[in-house]
């Protein structure tokens, strides 16, 4: 795939978990917990991103703890995200590219970033994901493509034909205009899991010479 024109909200985990302002810090513990993720989102009234409560974050809450009397624990008032959140957010873009976003985590050591759109929280993207497009399955991009084919560029069957291996496309056929061969390469290469694109297309008459 084309990591520099791939926009990152084709790889983010879409709906991310996220916790209001006045959310008890007990019950963001609860659902880092139940549910097995690393740090929520915390939106305000009207769901724009005002912070992230994540598994640091708690932990240093603990520490803080140890420095305060029992009594002192015990009369302060319960917590909650606005207390603890780290403020503001660390965010990208719903459009970046997913080579920006790969340039952000090596220079910043950072696991995770909410993807925003309109100041909105509408994904997540981590380090994993990222690294989760190299292993993509083989049948995957191979339905994709013949989709694309298909649907973007009305190639049937008849017209171009793709194959699949280890994650590099070959492609196969005829088109009717020399300038169309390099779009279905663009195209192609923006699909996550593409590493390579051989494209074989033959055309019909030349409208670049």
């Amino acid at each position: 795939m084309n990591t520099s024109t791939t926009p990152v909200a084709a790889v983010m985990t879409p709906k991310p978990v996220c916790a209001r302002l006045d959310t008890p810090v007990k019950e963001i513990a609860e659902t880092l917990t139940r549910r097995g993720i690393s740090a929520v989102a915390v939106v305000d009234r009207q769901g724009l991103i005002a912070g992230v409560v994540s598994e640091f974050d708690l932990v240093r809450l603990l520490r803080e703890d140890r420095r305060h009397h029992w009594w002192q624990r015990a009369s302060a008032p319960s917590r909650t995200a606005q207390d603890v959140m780290s403020s503001p957010a660390r965010t990208v873009a719903a459009g970046e590219p997913v080579c920006d976003v790969a340039a952000r985590f090596t220079q910043t050591g950072l696991r995770r970033l909410f993807v925003v759109a309109d100041g909105r929280p509408v994904g997540v993207v981590a380090r994993r994901d990222l690294i989760g497009l190299f292993s993509r399955p083989d049948t995957d991009i191979d339905h994709e493509v013949t989709t694309l084919l298909w649907k973007a560029l009305q190639l049937g069957p008849e017209r171009a034909r793709a194959m699949v291996h280890a994650g590099v496309v070959t492609v196969a056929g005829r088109v009717e205009r020399r300038s169309e061969i390099a779009a279905v390469t663009r195209l192609i290469e923006a699909v996550p899991g593409v590493v390579e694109v051989r494209n074989g297309l033959d055309f019909v008459w030349d409208d670049v010479a």
